[in-house]
């Protein structure tokens, strides 16, 4: 049995709804959770429903692909790349796509800004019976490993982490340089006093 994330698209958004509940109805005991996302016109990307069926209610948010879709869609996607136009926009054919490609990268790319998909994690014993419903629904079908798209998140949250910390290193030598610019001036505003 193989465990992946799928992101499912179609040519018309709405597909997506109507196959919301079709894959949740029927393939219900592979999936861990199901969400419909969309990318918006600003990039951001929006879980619009969600089915976890491992936590056994309507909440994605502490799970994998919620974290996966907070990133892609967030300060942490803009800050790597994920959810702007340029990254999009300069990929003129998808079928020419670099194997080496990050995952995230790949999934930004085929969640184009205004469309709908959904995003499914899936433990899957025949990979061709899933895209076999999926494609008769008219989806297309990108699929990842799940633990190579959970190290990648857990590589960018640290790439995130790290990048905060630099960040707030050069804010701190910066005020600390103004604050010391402060000190001189005062200083030598005080010693102007007593030279008059």
């Amino acid at each position: 049995m193989s465990h992946n994330i799928l992101l499912v698209t179609w040519d018309t958004s709405s597909k997506a709804y109507e196959a919301y509940s079709q894959v949740k109805n029927q393939i219900t005991g592979n999936i861990n959770q199901l969400a419909v996302i969309e990318r918006q016109d600003d990039g951001k990307i929006s879980i619009n429903d969600g089915y976890s069926y491992t936590a056994g209610d309507n909440t994605v948010g502490g799970s994998l692909i919620g974290t996966l879709i907070g990133i892609l869609g967030g300060p942490l996607g803009m800050l790597l790349g994920f959810s702007t136009g340029a990254l999009i926009g300069s990929l003129a054919d998808l079928d020419d796509a670099d194997t080496d490609e990050a995952v995230l990268a790949e999934i930004s790319k085929y969640l184009p800004i205004g469309s709908t998909g959904l995003i499914i994690d899936i433990e899957e014993q025949d990979e061709n019976a899933t895209d076999t419903l999926l494609r008769n629904l008219g989806a297309t079908v990108y699929r990842w490993n799940y633990e190579v798209v959970e190290a990648e998140v857990e590589a960018s949250i640290e790439a995130w982490e790290h990048a905060n910390k630099e960040a707030n290193k050069v804010l701190k030598e910066q005020r600390k340089e103004e604050n010391k610019q402060k000190r001189q001036q005062k200083w030598a505003d005080f010693k102007a006093k007593f030279k008059k």
